[in-house]
């Protein structure tokens, strides 16, 4: 078994032992392997699990990452020049982040364990921060975290995955739960089906359509569909088809009429589903015995990316014909480094920005450097 193997397979509790000791991170400059020049280069930004989000004119990312002494921040970064022009450390246990940002670009929402922070984006200062609920426990269980959020397209509800309650090797169902960003408070959660299965990792990030009312989130047993019309989630039903998909990360047009479905099961599976009436289009191949996640669309709805991994050919984004499901080779986007941990896609259609790690061991651990590249397809 390769090293690389090795890494990602104690990929959890290796970063958080090994951060400890790893030197600080630098606040951010161009990397040695190219300079930023707004369509390609890479900008150093932590240590691991960089996470971007593009602002609506393209001009800044802004990355929550995990920093060297285990600290999570958020960093402002031009992208035309590659300097980190703000930072703000937030609140919260240390572990993977995960963001998204309004509409309008005005606020970044950060879920990081069980805390929710929220940013200003103009000033890259915490405005608030709320703790996620309490779940009901048995006695010596722990919370579950964060997996996932996406804002509503009036910026008003902040919608968050959250795993279930645990105690190795038993998990509880996870949920939904919606974010006030007016009484900045959570008001309202539903549970999600779990089928009687029980693995925490059986939970993705949610998408939901323009009209603000559908919300879909991929879980063990399938794609689930929630209505969000009366203010409080509410599951409606499983999208036929995709129950035994094992189908966790989710991708949705931004006119809400494609919505690709990615398996994370190393088989390369996918399904285009049709929104409009909650059924699969096309089953469609990605690439097959290599690892998927972290679908996007980007900002026409023509192109699906996926990243994937594989031990031979190690991390790329993969391209796809939104409406046929049809691989675009020529827009396959390989890198150096050894993880890609966050994706998102630009304004102008043709531009992504990853998150990437490089992690090489030094003897007494692992030195992690995150980055995050900017690509021009």
């Amino acid at each position: 078994m390769s090293t690389r193997t090795l890494v990602r397979a104690a990929r959890w509790t290796t970063v958080l032992a090994a951060a400890a000791v790893l030197a600080a991170a630098g606040v951010g400059t161009a990397v040695a392997d190219g300079p930023v020049s707004g369509t390609e280069g890479a900008v150093e930004v932590g240590a691991d699990f960089a996470s971007p989000s593009i602002s609506p004119d393209g001009a800044t990312a802004y990355v929550s990452v995990v920093e060297a002494d285990r600290t999570v921040t958020v960093k402002a970064v031009d992208t035309r020049n590659g300097t980190v022009t703000g930072r703000v450390a937030l609140a919260g246990p240390k572990v993977v982040p995960v963001s998204a940002l309004s509409p309008d670009g005005t606020r970044l929402y950060v879920a990081n364990g069980r805390h929710l922070s929220v940013v200003d984006t103009a000033t890259v200062t915490v405005v608030a921060t709320a703790e996620l609920p309490d779940q009901q426990l048995p006695a010596g269980w722990s919370q579950g975290d964060a997996r996932g959020l996406v804002v509503g397209p009036d910026g008003a509800t902040v919608y968050v995955t959250q795993y279930g309650s645990w105690n190795t090797p038993q998990y509880g169902p996870s949920r939904v739960l919606a974010y006030s960003t007016a009484q900045q408070r959570f008001t309202a959660s539903v549970q999600l089906p779990d089928g009687g299965l029980t693995d925490p990792a059986a939970i993705g990030a949610p998408v939901l359509r323009p009209n603000g009312k559908d919300l879909y989130v991929g879980t063990r047993v399938g794609v689930v569909h929630l209505s969000t019309a009366s203010g409080t989630p509410a599951v409606v039903g499983t999208v036929p088809g995709t129950e035994k998909a094992l189908e966790y990360d989710l991708a949705l047009t931004p006119d809400g009429t494609r919505l690709l479905a990615v398996g994370e099961d190393g088989h390369g599976q996918g399904d285009l589903i049709d929104p409009a009436t909650d059924t699969v289009a096309k089953h469609v191949t990605l690439s097959g015995g290599a690892d998927q996640r972290l679908a996007r669309s980007n900002a026409d709805g023509s192109r699906f990316y996926v990243s994937t991994y594989s031990e031979t050919d190690g991390p790329a984004v993969l391209s796809f014909d939104s409406a046929t499901g049809a691989a675009v080779p020529g827009e396959t986007v390989t890198i150096s480094e050894d993880q890609i941990t966050g994706i998102a896609a630009g304004p102008d259609g043709h531009t992504l920005y990853l998150g990437a790690t490089s992690y090489v061991s030094n003897g007494d651990g692992l030195t992690l450097d995150a980055r995050l590249r900017i690509v021009s397809i």
